[in-house]
């Protein structure tokens, strides 16, 4: 296999432009955005006229950035990563959708739309401010790999690969994708060594995933004909030979079955739903499985070949989900458990949707406590499961012409996307919200979520888009360090949380 490896190169900056950006400087406030607080409409960073986003040094992104509670400490656009054609033509760097990062390491998973990195970057973070690329991991040809793990204790990369055609490496024709799970061995990040890949049908997709010490937990299709991804359970004990342990679908996905009435449409009742396995997250042998406009879905792996579904949150209707026209994935997006204590079940779940429609997806904060003891759990899912505030950003959200008897957006994708929790309380955590940045959000009570902070990079839109396209954050609990990715090329930041910690996990929701 040919690694990648990279020399950093230095690129000249014109006087001309440095002078803007020193007058730039000199005149633009830093910190938060002209006094707001957050929970307010934020200004637009400024770009003063020649300067180019994708080509700016710390100083400059700092100068062009707006942030609340946050300190910029690095940014990179990985240029130095094997980027598209496409996006050198453009002059933009690596679209980046999922980072975790180990011992100084990142795996940074390529995003697709626009088309900038197809493969999985490994780079040295160690220094935030000197961010270099070591090697590249390719997807398979014909597909995208946005989604990735890592196992830091056995050194183990793992991805998944569907069906993209915007890959510019594509299968000779006639020829299928090999879509499914790869396996690669991390141990020295500069030569990653392939271990194996788990195929699953071809020419289909995969998509959100989680992993333990023995098994991924992965969104797929298990077979061609089915409607969209389900829950595929692998075992990789021998990450040379991983086993299809189990699957497990919501009724109407696999053929010859039909989808119950809850999940069939939208509340315009012509609009069919999108139920489809989205996002995991695992504790304590339960994931927490954003299905799209199933909604939440709660279910038990204690054994692992039976999985059961013992919870779940269906919402879509009344709320939408999919919308008709345009381009939109159904509603639930990350659903993420708010861990008090590591050896208990949660009480509460932050849970976000992804809808690219008017009004955008926004945030709640679910209760789960009925679930702790599986000896309450009836026939009646929902009845367990119950919203208990969302939280939301006004301007984009709530804005209703009552003249026009419609909501109001403004252009772009202002939806909300994926977030994370601070390891340091459960009380806080910080939200991806596309073109409105990354948004902190403390749940003290969490029936009055507030937003107590914001980071929003330099307005990184490429390839015609208007918005930026801040994806997904991750913190490394060594560090403390938060890192950011941006889809369009904007690369890999990183922040630090300067604001309040809350003292006290959340306050029972049910009581």
């Amino acid at each position: 296999m040919k690694i990648f490896r990279i020399t950093p190169a230095l690129t000249a900056i014109p006087w001309g432009f440095v002078a803007v950006v020193l007058a730039s400087v000199l005149v633009l406030p830093l910190g938060p955005a002209f006094g707001q607080g957050a929970g307010a409409e934020v200004k637009e960073p400024p770009t003063p006229k020649g300067a180019d986003v994708f080509d700016l040094n710390l100083g400059q992104t700092r100068a062009f950035s707006r942030s609340l509670n946050f300190n910029l400490v690095g940014h990179s656009y990985f240029k130095d990563c094997p980027i598209t054609q496409d996006a050198r033509d453009e002059g933009v760097g690596a679209g980046i959708n999922t980072v975790r990062v180990y011992d100084g390491i990142a795996y940074l998973a390529g995003y697709n739309g626009p088309p900038t990195m197809f493969g999985v970057c490994i780079a040295d973070v160690s220094d935030p401010t000197n961010m270099e690329a070591l090697s590249f991991v390719p997807c398979k040809a014909g597909t995208r790999c946005p989604y990735l793990r890592v196992n830091p204790d056995r050194k183990i990369l793992v991805f998944g690969s569907g069906r993209n055609g915007a890959n510019p490496n594509q299968p000779p024709p006639g020829v299928p994708t090999d879509s499914g799970w790869s396996f690669w061995d991390v141990s020295d990040p500069s030569n990653p060594v392939f271990l194996s890949h788990f195929s699953i049908a071809p020419n289909v997709s995969t998509h959100g995933m989680e992993i333990d010490d023995q098994f991924l937990y992965g969104c797929g299709k298990t077979t061609a004909d089915m409607s969209r991804d389900e829950l595929q359970i692998i075992d990789y004990s021998n990450p040379l030979a991983p086993v299809l342990v189990s699957t497990l679908h919501i009724q109407g996905q696999r053929a010859g079955e039909e989808f119950a009435l809850q999940d069939q449409f939208n509340p315009n009742g012509t609009t069919p739903q999108i139920i489809s396995c989205h996002e995991i997250t695992i504790h304590k042998d339960r994931l927490y499985i954003s299905y799209r406009d199933a909604g939440l879905v709660i279910v038990d792996v204690s054994d692992r070949s039976d999985p059961q579904i013992i919870g779940r949150l269906n919402y879509v209707p009344p709320y939408s989900g999919a919308t008709p026209g345009g381009f939109n994935l159904g509603a639930a997006h990350t659903s993420t458990p708010i861990i008090f204590d590591p050896e208990e079940h949660p009480d509460l779940v932050v849970h976000t949707d992804e809808i690219f429609g008017c009004p955008p997806g926004f945030g709640r904060v679910i209760d789960v406590s009925d679930l702790k003891n599986p000896d309450v759990v009836s026939g009646d899912r929902d009845a367990n499961l119950q919203i208990i505030s969302s939280y939301r950003l006004p301007h984009i959200s709530d804005v209703f012409d009552h003249d026009e008897g419609t909501f109001k957006c403004p252009a772009g994708q202002q939806s909300s996307h994926h977030m994370w929790v601070d390891h340091r309380s459960p009380s806080l955590f910080y939200n991806a919200w596309y073109d409105q940045g990354v948004r902190a959000w403390d749940i003290s009570n969490p029936f009055l979520p507030r937003e107590v902070g914001y980071y929003l990079s330099p307005k990184y839109a490429s390839f015609g888009r208007v918005d930026r396209h801040t994806r997904e954050v991750f913190q490394d609990p060594d560090t403390d360090l938060i890192y950011v990715t941006d889809g369009s090329g904007g690369g890999l930041t990183v922040l630090e949380w300067t604001g309040d910690i809350p003292e006290n996990p959340p306050i029972p929701g049910a009581r």
